[in-house]
Parts: structure tokens; sequence; C-alpha cells
């Protein structure tokens, strides 16, 4: 029960971040193969810090991000509770010390989408009105 308010909660303030900044919330993306996969809270944020590198259908997991802004802060805030600079320091040591490779980083949606579409097994994050039909948009399961 408390974590369901507590993301309840997280939820809101994603909205509230996303109005305040000017855009529309981050929605999670993935490529056409992905569409399958069952992905809750837990999953989301096992892909999004590494420890998640295969899926159970889809083959090897290609993680997508932006570089930074407030797309990435709102969106990487509410899947694993780390703005930006800290989830790329987060990648830094991972790759420092042999436990990952750091996601495939990029600096407009536009091409994080078409790399999203391209890549089997990729995943990555956009602002809502910057999905198409060239992904499909996932919604995680509580």
């Amino acid at each position: 029960m408390k974590t369901r308010i507590l993301r309840l909660l997280a939820g809101c303030l994603l909205a509230l971040t996303a109005a305040i900044h000017g855009f529309a919330a981050p929605v999670l993306i993935g490529n056409k193969n992905v569409v399958g996969e069952k992905i809750d809270s837990a999953t989301l944020k096992s892909v999004f810090l590494g420890k998640k590198v295969a899926w159970d259908s889809a083959g090897r997991v290609s993680l997508a991000v932006l570089k930074s802004g407030p797309v990435a802060d709102c969106f990487l805030q509410g899947a694993v509770e780390m703005n930006a600079s800290s989830f790329n320091n987060h990648w830094r040591r991972l790759a420092m010390t042999g436990g990952g490779t750091a996601p495939k980083a990029f600096e407009k949606e536009e091409e994080l989408r078409k790399y999203v579409a391209e890549t089997p097994g990729a995943i990555g994050f956009v602002e809502a009105g910057s999905a198409d039909a060239s992904v499909v948009v996932l919604t995680p399961a509580p």
C-alpha cells in the first residue's frame, strides 16, 4: 500500500514537473519486438540500471536515453529515482568496473526514436508528443 501511494505521488510529481517546464510528460517507447514483454516498475528500473540485459522473448536489451534536459530528468526520476547527472554517473561507474556498457545517448528525441524503431530489443523515452507509429508506447504495470 505504501509503495502504491509513493508511485502515485511520483506520477503526480512527474506531471507537475512536465507542466512547469512546458513539455508533455515523458513516455517509455520500445522497438515493436518488445511489445509482448511484461514490463513493470521493477523490471523498468532493472533495465535502466543495467541489471536486466536481455528480454524474455525479444533478445538483448538495447537502452537509449536522452543525454540531459527536463524530459530526461523527469523520466529518470520516476523510473530509477535519479536525475540525468546521477544516472550518467551510475553508468560511468559500471563501465569503469566492467559491469556494463553505457546506454546509447542522444541529444535529440527524433534521433532516439529512430534508433529505437530500427534496433531490435531497444527501449527508451521521449516526450509524449514525440512518439509515433514507428515505435510502441509501453505502459509499465504497477
